[in-house]
């Protein structure tokens, strides 16, 4: 599995929030839904700003779709996961293990961004 670089996660994130968003909401009605400024989510599509991990979940759950899927490749296919307890508890699961990768990636990159900054 080839990893992803930072660009590329960025610009992933990116075109899936407009994808996802295409048909639903704007910028703006994004944005009221999950509490946060329009600038912000122009910020985030416009890859000047990484969200939050809460603002994550919240987008995700506003646009209908799990977490990791703001970060699948386009080319790659969604799954739909029935609607069970189970399935609930998984899915919770492993969107919190997400998040945490995701925190810990983010961290790293941050600090090699704050060393060559030094």
């Amino acid at each position: 599995m080839q990893v992803m670089t930072e660009s590329e996660l960025h610009e992933t994130l990116s075109q899936n929030i407009k994808k996802y968003r295409k048909g639903k909401f704007t910028q703006e009605q994004l944005a009221e839904e999950i509490g946060v400024s329009s600038q912000n989510i122009n910020d985030i599509e416009g890859k000047r700003r990484w969200p939050r991990e809460s603002t994550l979940v919240k987008i995700a759950d506003a646009l209908g779709i799990e977490v990791y899927q703001l970060f699948l490749p386009q080319n790659f296919t969604t799954i739909k996961i029935e609607e069970n307890d189970e399935n609930k508890k998984i899915r919770e699961y492993l969107q919190t293990q997400l998040v945490a990768d995701f925190r810990k990636s983010m961290n790293k990159i941050l600090d090699k961004w704050e060393m060559r900054n030094r």
